[in-house]
C-alpha cells in the first residue's frame, strides 16, 4: 500500500536522509522517499499496519527535525 504524506518544517537534506534511514527500519515500511523539495513523502508499507507506521514516522520525524509535521495528502 502506498501512500503520500505533506511534510511541514523539515528543514534539511541531512534530516531528511537520518528520516528515511530510520524510517525503513521500522516494521512493516517497504519503502519510503522524500522529494527533492523535502515537502512531500512516500511510503508503501504492508497493508494493515498503517496506524503502527504512522505513529513511529511521526516522533521519527518530529526527533530528528524538531517541529516537523506530517499529515496525510488527499489526492
Amino acid at each position: 500500500m502506498n501512500r503520500s504524506y505533506r511534510v511541514y518544517a523539515l528543514s534539511d537534506r541531512r534530516k531528511a536522509r537520518s528520516i528515511v534511514k530510520e524510517i525503513s527500519k521500522v516494521d512493516g515500511v517497504q519503502g519510503i522517499q522524500i522529494s527533492d523539495d523535502l515537502k512531500e513523502m512516500s511510503i508503501k508499507m504492508e497493508t494493515g499496519k498503517t496506524t503502527a507506521v504512522m505513529e513511529r514516522v511521526v516522533n521519527i520525524c518530529n526527533r530528528i527535525s524538531y517541529g516537523c509535521e506530517v499529515k496525510y495528502k488527499f489526492t
